[in-house]
């Protein structure tokens, strides 16, 4: 894997996540697709299983370094490290155990696993953050709207994914995680 060309990718997908959300953004619940989920995904169906394990780990630790979750009252934020961290490398384990019946260049594929790995990873996000508001009474938490935010947000990164899919093959090739195919009178088609 060519860690400066993840590193950038990252960075790009940090960037459009933080600066096209609002503008992507639908309803009044502020449903945006994630970008680096996306990216999580394509490592995660690419690369060797130990380098997408901690590279979503990073991305999820990023993630939640960069989202910080509104204090009762929307008076301050705090920052809460460990949900997506934990969410994306459960998320990867998901995309890691079911890989290897995905037709990976089929840019359908890339949409399914963002979806149903992003639902993963919301599922968990808030069960950790209901669990903490249970000791933690300053944080406002509705598990059930919460929830039902999050799966749209799990649709509309699969719907992205599709498109990100198509380009897919070259940006694996283009991070280094493309791995070649096992057998040996073949030839990659990317």
């Amino acid at each position: 894997m060519n860690a400066i060309a993840v590193l950038v990718a990252g960075y790009i997908c940090f960037s459009l996540e933080l600066g096209l959300r609002k503008a992507l953004a639908v309803g009044s619940a502020g449903i945006a697709p994630s970008f680096v989920f996306i990216l999580c995904v394509v490592v995660s169906l690419s690369a060797p299983p130990s380098v997408a394990m901690w590279t979503c780990l990073i991305l999820g630790l990023l993630t939640d370094l960069t989202w910080p979750h509104e204090i009762a009252g929307g008076v301050s934020t705090q920052v809460i490290v460990g949900p997506y961290a934990i969410a994306y490398l459960v998320a990867s384990q998901f995309v890691l155990s079911i890989r290897g019946n995905m037709f990976r260049r089929n840019p359908l594929t890339l949409g399914f696993l963002c979806c149903f790995g992003m639902a993963i990873a919301q599922v968990v996000v808030v069960a950790i953050y209901t669990f903490r508001s249970g000791y933690t009474p300053e944080i406002a938490w509705d598990p059930t709207s919460q929830l039902l935010a999050r799966l749209g947000v799990a649709l509309y990164t699969g719907l992205v994914g599709i498109i990100v899919g198509v380009f897919a093959g070259p940006l694996t090739s283009a991070l280094g995680v493309h791995q070649p195919p096992q057998r040996r009178f073949t030839r990659p088609i990317y």
